[in-house]
């Protein structure tokens, strides 16, 4: 029985293409959902929000489209979301924040829009999106040089850019690729 199903990986050697079943919610021992370098797209279906167990959520490397379900920061042990290299639009919520283990979060070369959460976790990557603003100082204070847990925060903060968040380096984003 698949319901006792703990890890769903995928490479893109294994063939899985297609959307993302809402089915899989029914996996509720599922702690490893990583289907990263695929053909799998469309929208993350907002019943994902609610595993018990997850961990990591991996979707790299794919055609995922839309925002990322709110709901997905209702699950309780979250601590790796990586999203990176997908099509994903809209804003990074705030309700990132919600999540009270999570440590690492990878938003790199979507389309995300609007400015940077002040609640992000130990880790934090939104380059090559549609960012913009400036770093909110609440960030930048839990930097690991300042005291803090956040120890890399990379988003595009080169002036020279069309979309461009203010970030000082090395007082507060590590650095902007």
């Amino acid at each position: 029985e698949l319901t006792n199903l703990s890890t769903l990986i995928n490479t893109e050697t294994a063939g899985l293409a297609g959307t993302m079943p809402v089915e899989l919610q029914n996996l509720t021992d599922l702690r490893f959902l990583i289907l990263e370098e695929g053909a799998t797209g469309g929208p993350i279906p907002s019943e994902y929000g609610t595993f018990p167990r997850l961990h990591i959520l991996d979707l790299n490397f794919n055609a995922f489209t839309g925002s990322v379900p709110v709901e997905l920061y209702n699950t309780p042990f979250l601590l790796q979301l990586d999203l990176n290299d997908n099509f994903f639009t809209g804003t990074v919520a705030t309700e990132i924040g919600s999540v009270q283990f999570l440590q690492f979060v990878q938003l790199e070369a979507n389309q995300f829009i609007g400015t940077v959460p002040s609640e992000v976790g130990k880790v934090f990557e939104a380059f090559t999106n549609q960012m913009s603003g400036s770093m909110p100082q609440e960030v930048c204070d839990r930097r690991d040089i300042n005291g803090g847990f956040l120890f890399r925060l990379t988003v595009d903060c080169d002036v020279g850019e069309t979309f461009f968040v203010e970030c000082d380096v090395p007082a507060c984003c590590t650095d902007c690729p």
